[in-house]
């Protein structure tokens, strides 16, 4: 019974708002919708939008308990897609970036457990000039 009440409030969080009830903010820089999706792998990845007001940042790195963490893009070339690691990311100046699949991601590697429906993953992410922001991603259910 306690476990179909956790899916039903889960499943209602997410329908009715954003997919995750925290936002992040450092100086001039804000972290909002922060999710993953369950993993059956060794690897996974997070998503989420970065928000900037104030002059441009750069994402420098990301880093948590986990055997490698690093910012990847998906790139298409010649009709393939593929993971491009990315040392930095412009974050623009009174702009936004948005970090979602089939584009930029956080991608972990390396996982020892599988992520399930409202685990949080915690990181922190490294700026150039705002520092450091640590957050959690939301584990919500595939679409």
């Amino acid at each position: 019974m306690a476990v179909m009440i956790k899916y039903f409030l889960m499943t209602f969080l997410i329908m009715c708002g954003p997919v995750s009830a925290e936002s992040y903010r450092l100086d001039n820089l804000m972290v909002e919708n922060a999710f993953a999706y369950p993993t059956n792998g060794k690897s996974g990845a997070g998503y989420l939008s970065l928000i900037n007001e104030g002059p441009e940042d750069v994402l420098i790195g990301v880093t948590g308990n986990f055997p490698r963490v690093m910012v990847h893009e998906s790139v298409i070339k010649d009709g393939l897609t593929t993971m491009q690691h990315r040392m930095a990311v412009k974050v623009p100046a009174r702009g936004q970036l948005e970090f979602e699949p089939g584009s930029h991601h956080v991608m972990f590697m390396g996982l020892a457990e599988h992520w399930r429906v409202g685990d949080e993953i915690e990181v922190t992410l490294k700026f150039k000039i705002a520092g450091h922001l640590d957050i959690k991603f939301l584990v919500i259910p595939r679409p």
